[in-house]
């Protein structure tokens, strides 16, 4: 592999990472506090900058390298950032009851 596979799998597994992150902390948060919206969005939001701060290192990296190296990585990081949001709320909203589920049996204080 040359220097630009090894970038380019390096952007995408960081991609993946930021959205499976996000996920852990919303799921985490939703079955600690109960609070389905805020966490969710809270999670959206870390996937969000550490999508953009990848796409910012991409960058640095592909522009001084070749302009159209550049404008793919930029629209493979775009829309991996889109389809990693919505992934994101779709599995969290999917999974909702059984989070709700879980903090209502183990921290709710009556």
């Amino acid at each position: 592999m040359n220097e630009i596979d090894t970038a380019l799998t390096i952007y995408v597994i960081f991609m993946i990472i930021a959205s499976f992150a996000s996920f852990k902390y919303g799921s985490f948060m939703i079955r600690k506090t109960g609070l389905f919206l805020q966490n969710s969005l809270i999670a959206g939001t870390i996937n969000l900058v550490i999508g953009i701060l990848v796409i910012i290192g991409w960058f640095f990296f592909s522009w001084s390298v070749n302009e159209f190296l550049f404008l793919g990585g930029l629209v493979l990081g775009i829309s991996m950032l889109f389809i990693g949001e919505a992934i994101l709320f779709i599995v969290l909203f999917v999974k909702r009851k059984r989070m709700i589920q879980f903090y209502n049996e183990n921290f709710k204080t009556t």
